[in-house]
């Protein structure tokens, strides 16, 4: 768990530097590297982190609550459930042309902790869950079955794990044109 600390504002360098290059590079980047990148003393990632672990989580928190804000605006406009579902596969598209798109970030970092009763994979989880939830809201406001939602969802993991193999927006248009077949269907 983050330390109090007076230095908010390098503690705020350290989780948005943590969160751009965990991301974009994966867990495994030294903490050397963050700090650097960050342009704080070393002091400062101890003054107000426990561990790197500690960051990391901050960093991916970061991350999920973003990710949270960008599903909440593409949606905010959409008039039907279909509509909102559908726009989840354009927000992939948003964030396959960000620099250092490495696929799913929590799928990521699911993987790179490599052990599933740890606090990131756990933290992993609950963002997939709650994006689960999402779709699930949405299908059974279609009086769909919940089954549907799973598919989608397979459907969301698939095309952004796809899109960053291939190199290409293919695997995400892919998808969200099966998603539409599935929600019509």
């Amino acid at each position: 768990m983050a330390k109090q600390t007076a230095d908010h504002s390098a503690a705020a360098r350290l989780v948005a530097t943590a969160q751009k290059e965990f991301v974009s590079r994966g867990t495994w980047l030294g903490i050397n590297d963050v700090i650097a990148a960050a342009g704080v003393a070393r002091r400062s990632l101890y003054n107000n982190f426990t561990s790197k672990s500690d960051l990391v989580r901050a960093a991916f928190e970061a991350e999920a609550a973003e990710r949270r804000a960008a599903i909440d605006r593409i949606q905010k406009d959409c008039a039907t459930p279909r509509a909102r579902i559908l726009a989840l596969f354009d927000l992939l598209e948003g964030l396959a042309v960000r620099e250092g798109f490495r696929g799913c970030a929590f799928i990521n970092l699911a993987v790179e902790t490599a052990d599933p009763e740890s606090e990131l994979h756990a933290l992993a989880k609950r963002h997939k869950d709650w994006i689960s939830a999402r779709i699930t809201g949405d299908v059974v406001a279609m009086g769909r079955k919940k089954a549907l939602a799973e598919q989608i969802r397979l459907l969301w993991d698939g095309a952004i794990v796809g899109a960053y193999v291939q190199g290409s927006m293919g695997p995400i248009r892919a998808a969200r044109a099966a998603a539409g077949v599935l929600l019509d269907a």
